[in-house]
């Protein structure tokens, strides 16, 4: 075989191997930046070395969004294992208040995923921690971090905060028109199922979100809520008092159905029988976000050029 037709089949074989880790990726930041240009990769029978230089002629395969997609059996995120150059991570801090990369993952393994970013290493149930829709509404400012809109919001007092952000919208009519219809059926086949369950929020403006943040009880854990695009409401079964034994049994019916029922169309937060935000219902398909970490980069690298 020709030298170069040689070096051409090689840096394929490579390609494939790489596309082809699965769960073995968690080697792959080991390999990346840190290796110098002259570092020769090589294979078994091969009559000359393979340089990085020339592994950088091929195409660049995309990190498979399966390694970083949903939760593990123990609600532990499945955070990306990617390299991220230095140049990178200030994109991403500029732009997008991205403080550490690696807490990156997709919301779930479902092709219309949101980019999600925690603010600290999420232990699953043991531990919750806030986390935020990349590119979504909120009261984040330019330049900040979501760690610095944290402790920004926990040294405000709600009492400082615009009185029009302490009240609820319960209305449906004020969802996005595009999916306020299948939230109208879903309580309607709900109550025609026999379940007693009311609206308490639709509708939450990015202020209105932040207001909550403000306030101690845990009432939500993000910036960035489903709510401020008008795809997600509020529900309660019953009189909504989970210690009420009968409520809650009526509540793990209702979340039950609705993952039977509706799982398609509709998230719940959880599992059926235990959430931090039982209320949460929102619709899969939301508003438009960012899909996997190369569209990301892609989008912060544009908005240095504009």
């Amino acid at each position: 075989m020709h030298p170069t037709q040689h070096r051409r089949h090689l840096r394929a074989l490579i390609l494939i191997a790489f596309l082809s880790l699965g769960d073995a990726a968690s080697a792959v930041p080991q390999m990346a930046t840190s290796m110098s240009a002259s570092l020769a990769v090589t294979q078994p029978g091969a009559s000359e070395p393979v340089t990085t230089a020339e592994l950088d002629e091929a195409p660049a395969a995309a990190y498979p969004r399966e390694l970083y997609a949903g939760r593990d059996d123990d609600g532990v995120p499945r955070y990306i294992q990617r390299a991220f150059s230095d140049d990178e991570r200030r994109l991403l801090r500029e732009q997008f208040g991205i403080e550490e990369p690696a807490r990156l993952y997709l919301s779930d393994t479902l092709p219309g995923a949101s980019l999600v970013y925690d603010s600290d290493w999420d232990q699953g149930e043991r531990q919750l921690v806030s986390s935020y829709r990349v590119g979504a509404p909120s009261v984040r400012r330019p330049g900040d971090t979501w760690e610095a809109l944290e402790r920004r919001l926990a040294a405000t007092s709600p009492a400082s905060v615009p009185a029009a952000t302490h009240h609820a919208d319960r209305s449906l009519a004020s969802l996005d028109s595009a999916v306020r219809p299948a939230f109208e059926r879903l309580l309607a086949s709900a109550r025609q199922a026999g379940f007693r369950v009311r609206v308490t929020e639709s509708r939450r403006s990015a202020e209105r979100q932040a207001y909550l943040l403000t306030l101690d009880g845990h009432l939500t854990h993000t910036a960035t809520s489903r709510h401020a695009d008008g795809f997600a409401v509020d529900v309660v079964v019953d009189g909504g008092n989970l210690r009420n034994p009968v409520t809650r049994k009526h509540w793990i019916a209702f979340r039950r159905w609705v993952l039977a029922r509706w799982g398609g169309e509709f998230r719940l937060i959880g599992e059926a029988d235990r959430s931090w935000d039982w209320p949460h219902i929102e619709y899969v398909d939301g508003p438009s976000a960012f899909h996997s970490v190369e569209e990301l980069l892609a989008s912060a690298r544009r908005l240095v050029e504009e």
